[in-house]
């Protein structure tokens, strides 16, 4: 039998030099994720000695390698501002369903965001996520739109004008399909 070390352990990558990438049952949850994220606000943690910054959670995946399954704000930072100095991790053995987890946990985070669109994370979340998991990150039994509402903290007519509005905007704004009227013009 293989002895498996479940273990924690810490390390130091610098992520230009390492290969770090999103875990492959991270991946929907990080697109739908990247859909809806905020405007990003940027800390400088490269000022801050490397020990008093606060770990990555990361998963081994040997030859240098190494996935990530939440935090994604944090990871797109690194990725892009900081990738050439030291950045303390954490190596963590995890299952499937807490990758899942995990990751699912940072697109219901998005619910409390002030300028989200709640009817397109609701279709996202109905659409793509494993309803498993967000019935269980959110404590309900099935993914409604009731449920949805106050697990969000919003009105269920709140989330109805949200979806009006938008529907009228896009009617509104929307081109027309048929084009033949260009044709008319002299």
């Amino acid at each position: 039998m293989k002895n498996i070390n479940f273990k924690p352990r810490q390390k130091l990558i610098v992520p230009c030099k390492s290969t770090l990438l999103v875990h492959r049952y991270a991946e929907t949850a990080l697109s739908v994720w990247q859909r809806f994220k905020p405007e990003p606000t940027y800390v400088n943690m490269e000022c801050i000695n490397k020990f008093y910054r606060p770990p990555l959670r990361l998963i081994e995946g040997g030859d240098n390698a190494f996935y990530f399954c939440n935090e994604f704000q944090r990871i797109s930072q690194v990725l892009r501002l900081e990738s050439d100095s030291d950045y303390p991790c954490l190596i963590t053995p995890e299952s499937i369903k807490d990758v899942q987890k995990l990751a699912w946990m940072e697109v219901i985070n998005l619910t409390f965001s002030k300028d989200i669109h709640h009817p397109d994370l609701f279709n996202a979340l109905k659409g793509t996520a494993p309803q498993s998991v967000i019935c269980q990150l959110m404590g309900i039994r099935y993914l409604t739109i009731k449920g949805y509402c106050h697990f969000a903290g919003i009105s269920q007519s709140s989330y109805e004008y949200q979806q009006c509005k938008f529907a009228l905007e896009e009617r509104v704004l929307g081109i027309p399909k048929n084009m033949n009227w260009l044709s008319d013009v002299p």
